[in-house]
């Protein structure tokens, strides 16, 4: 009984977020909107980019310290007499 509570109270919230954001549209316009859409879109998505890699497991939560970029340079294969050289 719970979880339909849960999920009528969920939706019941969705709802007015979504007639709030379609008033404000009326009323602002919609270039207004969009421009609000894409900043909490990309305050989002730094977040996202900012948060710890990690995994979840029995015991918890473990972090992983973000892995450095290869850098290119480890890539590039010299011809032997320019090895000999160095």
């Amino acid at each position: 009984m719970k979880y339909i509570g849960g999920l009528i109270c969920l939706g019941s919230i969705y709802t007015t977020l979504l007639w709030i954001e379609y008033q404000t549209a009326l009323l602002l316009g919609a270039g207004c909107f969009l421009f609000g859409l894409g900043s909490g879109l990309a305050v989002l998505a730094t977040a996202l980019r900012r948060a710890p890699e990690g995994e979840e497991r029995l015991d918890g939560f473990h972090v992983h310290r973000r892995g450095r970029r290869a850098s290119t340079v480890r890539y590039i294969r010299f011809s032997q007499p320019a090895r000999a050289r160095q």
